[in-house]
């Protein structure tokens, strides 16, 4: 009879703890960005954009000790930037009743792009151009914490699995996972996304991953390829890496106007998929 007994408690143990993490289960929500008339969206993607582009160019000139590239040369360089993906995410979490934000931007990709020229060795570390000392977290490829629940997952039979180690959006998901595990934020925050493409099905997993792992409910808007809002944003993009082509080649730099960027918008969820109340700013 005792024994019994136990039985049914360890099962009913058992039944407790996965209906405790039914309840704290939030499927990742993704929201397609076609039109952007307020341009709330493609800002935050250039936000990311630009923390990325702005050192590279540096980078790069500096490589370069005043030597000029033509365009073939330049697009050695300039193409990791033309098709990596750029995210930004802001998560919102509560100490002590008030509410705070941490933002973190990632490149897909190696952490260090290649020059594109095979006979200059960069005097300086990539690295070395990204202010640290500033607000915005730049997250990038490093190992998983101790401890991690997020790992890659790329889908069986896909070409490029090992690039799918390199998201942008799993380099993030792992910033703010070592983040929690080392007590700079808590767990159980929002974490809203704004990225220049739709989440592969690995990033997707990533982000699923952190959600379940931290209680996190994550939202991403990302820009619809070949969308109004996507042609935007990428001829931006390339107006601002040929700005560092012309520099290099004695121009001046322009560096993109981010006076629109309004860094605590974040896409409000889908009402019908996100019962739960929450206080978020005005609809993007």
């Amino acid at each position: 009879m005792k024994m019994h007994l136990m039985k049914w408690v360890r099962s009913l143990i058992a039944l407790s703890l996965l209906v405790a993490v039914g309840a704290s289960s939030h499927p990742v929500l993704k929201r397609k960005i076609e039109e952007d008339p307020r341009g709330t969206i493609i800002a935050r993607v250039l936000a990311s954009f630009t923390q990325h582009a702005g050192p590279a160019g540096l980078w790069y000139a500096a490589a370069l000790e005043g030597r000029h590239v033509n365009t073939a040369e330049f697009s050695g360089f300039s193409r990791q930037f033309e098709t990596a993906t750029f995210a930004s995410f802001t998560y919102q979490y509560q100490l002590d009743g008030v509410n705070y934000r941490r933002v973190y931007h990632a490149r897909s990709g190696r952490n260090d792009p290649a020059l594109g020229l095979g006979d200059i060795t960069p005097v300086r570390r990539y690295r070395s151009f990204f202010d640290s000392r500033g607000p915005d977290v730049i997250a990038w490829d490093r190992p998983a914490a101790t401890g991690s629940r997020v790992t890659p997952r790329p889908v069986a039979g896909k070409k490029h699995a090992e690039a799918a180690k390199r998201d942008a959006e799993l380099k993030i998901a792992r910033a703010i996972e070592r983040d929690i595990l080392n007590g700079r934020v808590p767990a159980g925050g929002y974490l809203a996304g704004f990225v220049s493409q739709e989440p592969c099905p690995s990033c997707e997993a990533a982000l699923q991953a952190l959600s379940d792992s931290q209680n996190i409910r994550v939202h991403v808007a990302y820009l619809d390829h070949g969308s109004p809002a996507y042609t935007i944003f990428h001829r931006q993009r390339l107006q601002h890496l040929n700005t560092i082509h012309v520099s290099v080649n004695g121009g001046q730099i322009n560096v993109l106007n981010r006076e629109g960027a309004v860094m605590d918008q974040v896409p409000k969820p889908v009402a019908c998929l996100e019962p739960e109340a929450q206080d978020d700013p005005d609809d993007t």
